[in-house]
């Protein structure tokens, strides 16, 4: 009777044993499960911010090519600019980093090839010219005018309430040029010089500078209460120049000039270049900018210029391509507001 007992009691035991360990095995499986369904959340949740960042680093396209339209209250193109995604916020004074440098670029620096043309126009400006300044020969251009040069015969003193390319005279390129190769100054006759390109390709020739707080602007200024509008805006500089602006200028609250690819290249020299436009009332903008510095610049700015506080300038993408040399690279300068929307070219 012992002996039964002793072989009951054991077989009990090695029962309850069994039972035990497959407790243990339960509890470490359904651990073992838990865990794995965790990873997978957590995977699918990385992988959802994953995509949702990607796509907030391009900006949004307009799928018939045209121009890339903003909300805002104050203008039909240009933006009050608000976050693209949960992830993502525009870059402004307040966030842009400290100490910021651009980019290193990889591969020879890009170049601009001017559009073929069957005409070419030519004229002779200053003292032994047709005309006596830039801005009396661009009044005068024919129609179909096609290449201008304008080739300097002196240095010359332009009028300082703004002037700029007429855009119909289907002119394909401005140059400017000195005539023998000396140089040739352009001086504003007051306190300085506002040149707006209208989306006309526009090139400075070696032996050329445009002195003195001269301000040379891609796109248009806004006008009569009007938003202006230009697809493109191309300035090459190979010889000097003081400011220059991608984009273009607004003057009036409520309204805005918009450009919508620009393209600046400096081989020469100047004191300042901006991927954005001016602004001194209302907003500019410039949606896909690209800034080529081959030569000097004293001062690199991946936005616009604001005049006054209520004044904005935005950036959509800042493309900064810097090879030569600069001496101080920032967001913008000015007492209002400037955004870059897309800062992955900038830094």
């Amino acid at each position: 009777m012992k002996k039964l007992t002793y072989w009951f009691l054991m077989i009990l035991m090695t029962l309850m044993s069994v039972s035990l360990v497959s407790a243990q095995d339960l509890q470490a499986t359904n651990q073992a499960l838990q865990l794995e369904l965790n990873i997978m959340k957590l995977q699918a949740t990385m992988d959802a911010l994953q995509a949702e960042m990607n796509q907030t680093k391009e900006i949004p396209q307009d799928p018939s090519g045209g121009k890339l339209t903003w909300g805002s209250q104050n203008s039909a193109y240009s933006p009050t600019p608000t976050a693209l995604g949960s992830n993502y916020a525009p870059i402004n004074k307040q966030n842009f980093p400290a100490l910021v440098r651009p980019q290193v670029p990889n591969g020879p620096p890009p170049t601009w090839t001017k559009p073929r043309t069957n005409h070419l126009t030519e004229i002779y400006v200053g003292g032994c010219g047709s005309y006596q300044t830039i801005a009396e020969a661009l009044k005068n251009l024919p129609d179909n005018a096609g290449e201008v040069i304008l080739y300097l015969t002196s240095d010359t003193e332009e009028p300082s309430d703004g002037f700029g390319i007429p855009i119909d005279k289907k002119i394909t390129v401005l140059r400017i040029a000195s005539n023998t190769g000396e140089h040739r100054t352009v001086w504003p006759a007051g306190r300085s010089i506002w040149f707006f390109c209208n989306g006309v390709p526009f090139i400075i020739e070696p032996d050329v500078e445009f002195a003195n707080k001269s301000m040379i602007m891609g796109g248009a200024i806004t006008y009569s209460r009007h938003n202006v509008q230009t697809p493109q805006s191309v300035i090459i500089i190979n010889g000097s120049a003081w400011w220059v602006y991608a984009g273009g200028q607004s003057g009036e609250n409520g309204y805005s000039s918009t450009v919508d690819n620009a393209l600046v290249i400096i081989n020469g020299k100047v004191d300042r270049v901006f991927a954005g436009g001016r602004t001194i009332y209302g907003e500019t903008f410039v949606n896909q900018s690209t800034v080529v510095l081959n030569g000097t610049a004293n001062e690199v700015y991946c936005s616009g210029y604001t005049e006054y506080a209520n004044a904005k300038a935005t950036v959509g993408s800042a493309n900064m391509l810097v090879y030569g040399w600069y001496g101080v690279y920032g967001l913008s300068r000015g007492q209002g507001e400037a955004f870059l929307l897309n800062s992955s070219g900038c830094y």
